[in-house]
């Protein structure tokens, strides 16, 4: 009869199935876990690795979203000169028209129609988009260089 010994407190047994019982009642199946230690290490592995790809996506995502538009400075300039474009987020010249200044959109002084029907019709909007640039209406979707020639915005 062989003798085998509990490798946590040393005491001897006469059969691997003996100790496995001694271990199973006396540590709590401890034997078990050392067993699978190696899957619970791979589980906290997987989600300490899922962890950093979320935080990797929400930094990438939140520094793009900091990014300035192409056209900041071409579009502050607009908006200091207290140029106006006049149109609906319906109308698809509209959306085109805003869509060329990506981020930068945002920085212009962009009044929706929709919202703002008094305001439209004082300045004879008929069609959207309009530009009004000192003082004078020009109706349709305007192209970078013909506003960086009515405004004196450099693009």
């Amino acid at each position: 009869m062989a003798n085998i010994a509990c490798k946590f407190c040393s005491k001897d047994f006469g059969s691997e199935e003996s100790m496995n019982q001694h271990i199973q009642a006396k540590h709590g199946g401890l034997g078990e876990t050392k067993k699978s230690g190696g899957k619970r290490a791979k589980n906290y592995f997987v989600v300490i690795a899922l962890i950093a790809a979320i935080a990797l996506f929400s930094y990438t995502f939140y520094a793009r979203s900091q990014k300035t538009g192409d056209y900041d400075e071409f579009a502050k300039c607009l908006t200091g000169k207290a140029i106006v474009v006049y149109g609906n987020d319906f109308c698809q010249y509209t959306a085109k028209q805003l869509n060329w200044f990506g981020k930068s959109e945002k920085l212009l002084n962009y009044v929706k129609c929709i919202d703002n029907k008094e305001l439209c019709d004082s300045k004879g909007v008929k069609i959207t988009p309009t530009w009004e640039i000192n003082g004078k209406i020009y109706e349709g979707v305007q192209s970078f260089e013909k506003l960086s020639e009515l405004s004196g915005c450099v693009i």
